[in-house]
């Protein structure tokens, strides 16, 4: 501290500081308890509930079959324009105009309509309907089934490759008809079964097409 005058003297007297008063025990306490207080407390993690270990199981059981349905896709490829278009016909006569395809697959007749028989059916129809031009259409004939026959045709001449053969009601040999035991004429028409532009949307992958050899029928 500074000189302190003392009244009725003519001295100054200097006023040493005095001494930090050493904490008793108890401010000590008040102070350890505040400090306490104001420490950290660490809280121990509540235990998972039955439910939250279902539901962890679930997703991980998700995980694990969603890993397993991947498969590597070496190369995929979507044709937007496919060149070709393919039919599944069906030959109907009077009497089996009204029943399934699947049943008219199944007659007794175990002989198979020829590729020929196929052929001049499909060029009337197109002929009366398009003139010289249906006629010379494209027409591949894939495959013959009993009364069913797989056509391939260019993709530009489906719509009037169909339309064609929508109303046409025409005439043949009967024994050119499988399933057919009268002689003479027998009235006949085409159904259209399935239209596509592969020819796995027709039949499976297209392999009933081909014999032991690899060769198309």
């Amino acid at each position: 501290m500074g000189p302190i005058y003392r009244p009725n003297t003519r001295t100054w007297a200097i006023q040493a500081p005095s001494r930090l008063t050493k904490p008793d025990d108890s401010t000590r306490a008040h102070t350890d308890a505040y400090a306490d207080a104001d420490a950290d407390t660490s809280v121990a993690d509540a235990a998972p509930t039955a439910s939250e270990e279902v539901s962890k199981s679930t997703q991980d059981a998700k995980k694990r079959k969603r890993k397993e349905k991947e498969t590597h896709i070496l190369h995929q490829t979507t044709f937007r324009r496919p060149t070709w278009s393919y039919f599944h016909l069906t030959l109907v006569t009077p009497g089996t105009a009204s029943q399934t395809p699947s049943a008219s697959a199944a007659l007794s007749d175990s002989r198979d309509i020829d590729a020929l028989t196929v052929l001049t059916l499909l060029v009337q129809p197109l002929t009366a309907y398009l003139g010289i031009t249906g006629s010379a259409m494209p027409t591949d004939i894939l495959h013959t089934q009993g009364r069913n026959a797989y056509i391939r045709i260019p993709r530009q001449d489906a719509r009037a490759f169909r339309a064609g053969l929508s109303n046409w009601i025409g005439g043949c040999d009967a024994g050119s008809v499988p399933g057919v035991k009268e002689g003479g004429r027998v009235n006949v028409a085409w159904r259209v079964v399935a239209e596509g532009g592969s020819l796995a949307l027709l039949r499976g992958a297209g392999e009933e097409l081909f014999g032991e050899d690899g060769v198309a029928y």
